[in-house]
């Protein structure tokens, strides 16, 4: 899997290209780590250009929302493949993950929604849920 990055004003979009799969497990995560380690609050994941997902490549999209809000952020997945958005409703993460028909679309919706920033560090549980 390859991941592309560019910034829109206050939004950082992933452009994810190829199978994300166990073969790039944390690729994605480590990716979206690195980049909320330096100051990112909202990510837009491009999914138009995924050929395949498999039960991996849906826990890093997990892992990767889940990094984000616990850092008072929020990401987005933006054209997901017809694949992708059948897994999301049979597993039901369309109830935590905001979904956009195009890149543009959620970078307009994110560059409206508050960040909660905290001086605090987070500690070593920060990319699983809250309880």
């Amino acid at each position: 899997m390859e991941i592309q990055e560019h910034s829109t004003g206050t939004v950082n979009v992933f452009k994810l290209r190829g199978r994300l799969t166990l073969e790039s497990f944390g690729l994605l995560k480590d990716r979206v780590r690195a980049r909320v380690d330096q100051g990112s609050r909202r990510l837009v994941l491009d999914l138009s250009g995924v050929s395949y997902v498999d039960n991996i490549g849906i826990s890093e999209l997990v892992r990767s929302h889940v990094i984000v809000g616990n850092h008072g952020g929020h990401l987005a997945l933006a054209a997901t493949p017809a694949q992708i958005d059948r897994l999301r409703r049979l597993t039901q993460l369309d109830q935590i993950f905001a979904r956009f028909d195009t890149p543009v679309h959620a970078v307009e919706s994110l560059e409206r929604t508050d960040v909660y920033l905290s001086d605090a560090q987070p500690g070593p549980d920060a990319d699983r849920p809250h309880p």
